[in-house]
């Protein structure tokens, strides 16, 4: 487990917990749909840049992927975002709320794996 960030599969759905210490958010959705997305985040052609890349850019170079998925529960779509940054790259959840988590993409990646559908 991540602080900040727990999962249970229930059945074809998976319930992701975020929380910033102080607050706490449950966001339900289908498990296939939130495997396709992490999946996207991963697809060659998406545009990404190295890391050191990044550094020389200006604030709007395209450092990120973007995907969403639609929820079960709140309604909504949670968007999914691989941010490349100097050092590991990172997860960043923006929930229909307009709450923005970030957590590391690999540990996270490695968190969710094993309740996703392969």
């Amino acid at each position: 487990m991540l602080p900040g960030f727990s999962a249970k599969r229930k059945g074809e759905e998976i319930e992701l917990t975020l929380s910033d210490g102080v607050s706490e958010e449950r966001l339900r959705m289908p498990a296939l749909e939130l495997a396709e997305a992490l999946a996207r985040l991963e697809a060659p052609g998406y545009p990404t840049m190295d890391p050191e890349e990044l550094e020389d850019e200006p604030d709007d170079a395209p450092n990120y992927t973007t995907a969403t998925v639609e929820l079960s529960e709140p309604e909504g779509l949670l968007t999914l975002r691989k941010v490349r940054v100097p050092g590991p790259d990172l997860l960043e959840l923006t929930t229909p709320a307009g709450s923005v988590y970030e957590f590391e993409w690999r540990r996270a990646l490695d968190y969710l794996e094993p309740l996703l559908p392969r």
